[in-house]
């Protein structure tokens, strides 16, 4: 835990959100703190702005102090990128916010990973524990920094979404209980491998011990087989199977096996809509209540009412008897896979964005089991070519505009038409949340 940060010397690399409250919080507690970024200061969206006077902040540089004490690098940042060289050199520590963060909390951690879902999960967790009246705060990868939660006081609980970004340059992070919620290839355009991006989600459990817990996938292979040499307790949760210990479906119900806790907790025709679709992500969370011993009511109120995140699975609108559904934050093939798996209802798919260096051949079973139509857009289109190779019909379209149109007309009353890019959004849109945003009033314009 670092005690003394008075006169260190300090180094923060990437002046993001997470960059500016890491700066801002060692320097309240009396760092000497300079904050770099590659962008001149005046295309920074004001971020710039927000950097205390005391920390000084240099642009169009990123590499760090040569006299610097600490280097702490933002999730935007690759470890391994050249302008940290000199530091590695030096020995010179370098760490990431959430390590940083780690160092000085003292709350219980609750920390969920995964490729898909983890935004929902653990915005659920947090809402389920509010409402039997704990202090918690969520933050991470869902918006608000680690570090940036300090600043709030200290809760029995932090819930925290952790991307395989945040965990590069991470020693010391120790949840309580840590989730797993799937892991499919993603971010492979910064990751050198699969093997290296799961390998960064596993470090999740690296820090547990035999008192924490260890919430896993048991329907996804490579998350089932996990831990084996991690001395937490291992819980389960499964769409397919009934678990002697863990959560399940079965009989169109949720079960558990956890702790003393034994039976239904609630069936899935009650949940809200903004669940529905997304039941996989309900499991780990009821399995992290249960094993908080969360009354059931407090559990079932969340479940009937929470609203659900927008852009993912996101029910927009019906129109002539066809839902249209907005899972802009799909932006990975494993993403887009499990959301044309949710709907047993002819789907119009519309997909494409950009490239991320991933494998696109796992979307052409699942396309021709599925999918009715699909509508193409942005720069992947032609890798989409290549992988169906002619054997799946397909339109293509320069705006999302006339993609929506393509996939009105084609739709037929019983429908879905299922925008889940599997791709990035930076070719065509300024981040996911533009691309759904865009998505939904166009739908609703029609």
């Amino acid at each position: 835990m670092i005690m003394d940060l008075k006169n260190k010397i300090i180094s923060v690399i990437g002046m993001g959100k997470t960059g500016v409250a890491t700066a801002n919080f060692l320097s309240r507690r009396g760092a000497r703190v300079s904050i770099m970024d590659s962008k001149p200061g005046d295309q920074l969206s004001g971020l710039a702005n927000q950097v205390l006077p005391e920390v000084e902040a240099v642009y169009e540089n990123c590499e760090p102090l040569a006299d610097s004490d600490l280097v702490v690098i933002s999730p935007g940042v690759d470890i391994g990128s050249g302008f940290l060289e000199k530091s590695r050199q030096k020995g010179t520590e370098i760490i990431s916010e959430i390590e940083l963060a780690s160092r000085v909390n003292s709350a219980a951690l609750i920390g969920v990973t995964g490729t898909n879902g983890k935004s929902t999960c653990t915005r659920l967790i947090e809402e389920i524990l509010v409402e039997s009246g704990k202090n918690v705060q969520a933050g991470g990868n869902l918006g608000t920094p680690f570090i940036s939660l300090f600043d709030q006081g200290t809760p029995q609980y932090r819930v925290l979404e952790i991307s395989s970004f945040q965990m590069e340059a991470t020693h010391s992070f120790h949840p309580r209980i840590a989730i797993i919620l799937n892991i499919t290839p993603d971010h492979l355009d910064r990751h050198k491998s699969f093997e290296q991006y799961a390998g960064l989600k596993e470090k999740i459990y690296a820090n547990q011990t035999e008192k924490d817990f260890l919430i896993l996938n048991h329907d996804d292979p490579k998350t089932s087989s996990l831990g084996t040499n991690c001395p937490a307790r291992k819980i389960f949760f499964s769409l397919e199977s009934e678990l002697e210990t863990g959560s399940y479906i079965k009989q169109e119900k949720i079960f558990a096996r956890i702790n003393n806790f034994e039976g239904e907790v609630f069936p899935l025709s009650s949940l809200s809509r903004g669940l529905r679709w997304q039941v996989e992500n309900v499991l780990p969370a009821v399995a992290t209540a249960l094993l908080l011993e969360i009354p059931l009511p407090s559990i079932k109120k969340v479940l009937e009412n929470f609203k659900g995140l927008e852009h993912r699975l996101e029910w927009v609108c019906s129109r002539d008897g066809v839902d249209y559904i907005n899972d802009s934050k799909g932006t990975n093939v494993g993403s887009a896979c499990k959301s044309l798996n949710t709907f047993d209802r002819p789907i119009i798919l519309i997909a494409g964005g950009k490239d991320k260096n991933a494998d696109f051949s796992p979307l052409k079973k699942i396309l021709k089991e599925k999918v009715k139509h699909l509508v193409l857009i942005g720069e992947t289109r032609p890798k989409f070519r290549s992988v169906l190779n002619g054997s799946f019909g397909y339109e293509e379209s320069d705006s999302l505009e006339d993609a929506v149109r393509k996939a009105k007309g084609k739709a037929e009353k019983g429908d879905v038409v299922l925008f889940s890019p599997a791709c990035a959004s930076f070719d065509m849109f300024k981040d996911f949340i533009d691309r759904g945003n865009q998505f939904k009033s166009i739908v609703n314009n029609l």
